[in-house]
């Protein structure tokens, strides 16, 4: 995300609780969630941040995600392959500005 110039990385978190602690602090235009975390369910983090009106964007690392995005999110990113930096940071990037203007 540090090499798309249109966004700001403001926080990172490792949790839930990280997250919303982070949520609450910064308040971000757009959150990406990874749709699989360790011990809590995203799908409450999801109604969470919809609730209070924090645009989601889905990331997961499934083989074959589901194709239905969950309501409340604006759509599912497959995380990047790292196979080449520059082409990852391309798609985020056009991913990112297709589901929410940045200004």
């Amino acid at each position: 995300l540090k090499g798309i110039p249109e966004v700001e990385l403001t926080g990172l978190a490792r949790s839930g609780s990280e997250a919303r602690l982070e949520w609450t602090r910064r308040r971000p235009d757009l959150v990406l969630l990874d749709e699989v975390l360790p011990g809590e369910s995203s799908q409450d983090l999801l109604k969470e941040f919809t609730d209070d009106r924090i645009s989601v964007l889905l990331v997961t690392s499934m083989e074959d995600p589901p194709l239905e995005v969950p309501p409340g999110a604006l759509g599912r990113l497959v995380k990047p392959g790292w196979k080449s930096l520059e082409e990852d940071r391309k798609r985020i990037r056009e991913s990112i500005l297709s589901l929410i203007p940045l200004d």
